[in-house]
């Protein structure tokens, strides 16, 4: 699979080696080797298309061979915001929904749609949890509550500091 991501034209430009923004990024566990895994900056790609109205787009989906047999999804926004000012709901939701239901399930469905056997969402970002801010408790809890659905499964995103580390999967 990753090696039909490389040779697919379309995506070629927005191939990294690293999911970073502003200063924000996550990490990938020391055992990961660099050729199991792929970063597409999905934001990047959503950018070029010149549409009317550009959906909201993470800034990364990875994806990465899994130790014993199949593949992990990883799907990541990235913000440098230490406060709820930084972000609006719907916005956020939109992201995770436009990678999910259109760039995964219809603009590269051939390729990119799949059984997997991990799939992870994050939000990373230098917001505190326990900041006793009410805006923001309420909008990291509405966010990480909300439901995506793939493939039959529900989805939950992971609020994060920055440089969460991506773990192997099996």
């Amino acid at each position: 699979m990753l090696d039909k991501i490389y040779k697919t034209e379309a995506l070629l430009p927005f191939l990294k080696e690293e999911c970073c923004e502003n200063e924000v990024c996550i990490s990938f566990d020391a055992g990961i080797n660099k050729e199991d895994y792929v970063v597409i900056k999905v934001d990047d790609y959503y950018n070029t298309l010149k549409l009317d109205k550009t959906p909201p787009s993470p800034d990364c989906l990875i994806i990465r061979k899994c130790e014993y047999s199949g593949y992990g999804l990883t799907i990541v926004e990235l913000k440098n915001i230490k406060s709820a000012d930084g972000f609006k709901i719907d916005n956020m939701i939109g992201k995770f929904n436009t990678c999910i239901n259109d760039f995964i399930m219809v603009r590269f469905k051939d390729l990119l749609f799949r059984d997997y056997v991990d799939i992870k969402l994050y939000f990373v970002s230098k917001i505190n949890s326990y900041d006793n801010d009410r805006d923001l408790g309420l909008k990291l809890e509405t966010l990480i509550e909300t439901k995506f659905h793939y493939n039959g499964k529900k989805h939950m995103i992971r609020a994060t500091l920055p440089n969460p580390t991506i773990k192997k999967c099996y």
